[in-house]
């Protein structure tokens, strides 16, 4: 946990908010922290600023955080990043929650049913937003950020119509599918096309050029995707790319996916910033 991270209805009306002795926020500060009356904490709001906030710890370990106003600091736009997950093994969902949320820059997760995953795992009580709400709000503190992550589990099968009406047809997006190919198709790699893609755009100074990028990581489940649905993908526009010649379970392939996904945002968002500021620059360069 490296940001105690709240929600605005657990404010009170000066700000603080009290948290109790088995909260495992608090347990959190008193123990593994061990903060004491007067330290302080980082701490964010769920949707809204994040900065520092002062311990008061009670004589039964409950604790309360009182914000030190002028650390608060609204969150900055950053890129985007979209994950469209095949429902795989229920355990390794449940896994994966956190994990895709301590990515700052993963905004949506969305989930569908492949062609071969299994039926029964779209009962999974991972699936509920009672389960995996408060799993993306630890994965938000392991990954010390407040913007929030939307969910939209759809157990529908693949089909443009689909990838249509989530709203996966931005062309400004580096959108890529995980799929291993055959002998008539090499996938790219992964980290080539997201790359690849922002270094185009930055020659045509195109949207999504500057400092916000976006990109959407579509991953299939234990068995892959289909050729049917592969085509359905890169019909709409995605591309076919892979993260090496390994056969990778689902949680180590969203992991490392992610991975080179923020790493080329990085890249793309400090190439942005570069042609924004020599932009920037031209227009107040005097005239002599």
């Amino acid at each position: 946990m490296n940001l105690v991270l709240i929600r605005k209805a657990e404010q009170s009306d000066g700000g603080s908010v009290a948290l109790a002795s088995k909260d495992e926020r608090s347990v959190h500060i008193v123990n593994h922290l061990g903060k004491k009356t007067g330290d302080t904490v980082s701490f964010g709001i769920y949707d809204g600023p994040r900065g520092k906030a002062t311990v008061t710890v009670d004589d039964g370990g409950g604790v309360r955080l009182t914000p030190v106003q002028e650390t608060m600091v609204p969150p900055e736009p950053e890129p985007e990043i979209t994950v469209l997950l095949a429902v795989p093994f229920p355990m390794r969902m449940k896994w994966l929650w956190p994990v895709m949320a301590s990515f700052n820059y993963v905004t949506r997760i969305v989930v569908i049913r492949g062609e071969l995953s299994n039926h029964e795992f779209c009962d999974s009580r991972s699936l509920r937003e009672g389960v995996y709400g408060p799993l993306i709000e630890k994965g938000m503190s392991q990954g010390a950020r407040t913007r929030g992550v939307k969910v939209d589990v759809c157990f529908e099968n693949v089909s443009a119509d689909l990838l249509g009406r989530l709203g996966l047809g931005d062309n400004s997006a580096a959108r890529a599918l995980l799929d291993c190919g055959d002998e008539n198709n090499v996938p790219k790699e992964l980290y080539g096309h997201v790359d690849g893609f922002f270094s185009d755009a930055h020659g045509r100074r195109a949207s999504g050029v500057g400092s916000c990028p976006a990109a959407t990581l579509a991953v299939g489940p234990e068995r892959g995707w289909t050729e049917k649905e592969a085509k359905i993908f890169t019909d709409f526009g995605f591309a076919s790319t892979s993260l090496g010649s390994s056969i990778l379970r689902v949680d180590t392939a969203v992991v490392a996916g992610l991975g080179i996904v923020t790493a080329a945002l990085d890249k793309a968002r400090r190439r942005g910033a570069t042609l924004e500021e020599c932009q920037t620059a031209k227009v107040k360069r005097p005239r002599g």
